[in-house]
């Protein structure tokens, strides 16, 4: 399951992944994800949260990848991803990270990761 949501008055588009995602389901998400960045503004900022996500198969790496690729090179700002104590996505996103170049901030909560934005402006 995923959600999106986005808040344009902050310029930042909230993720959350929770659980295992099938190719179909991730290649929705990255689709849908993709699309709602267009609506923001350049600088944007990105919260990620992944602290209930499971490790996803190697097809939906590749969406990942493709989401992060996006990100860089759409002019993403500051990213965040809340990662709690899920080790093993927060890996798998991190390795994502070093092929796409788009390295986010660890945060372990949402609260923390909303007040680092927050503070940014």
């Amino acid at each position: 399951m995923y959600k999106l949501k986005m808040d344009a008055s902050k310029n930042r588009l909230y993720i959350t992944m929770v659980g295992f995602f099938n190719y179909e389901e991730i290649k929705k998400w990255s689709d849908e994800t993709i699309a709602m960045t267009k609506k923001l503004k350049p600088g944007y900022a990105v919260i990620t949260d992944i602290s209930q996500f499971k490790p996803t198969t190697p097809e939906g790496t590749k969406e990942i990848e493709r989401v992060q690729v996006y990100f860089k090179t759409s002019g993403v700002g500051t990213g965040v991803r809340v990662v709690g104590d899920n080790v093993l996505s927060a890996l798998q996103f991190k390795r994502m990270s070093v092929i796409s170049g788009y390295d986010p901030i660890n945060m372990a909560t949402l609260a923390e990761a909303e007040k680092l934005l927050d503070s940014q402006k």
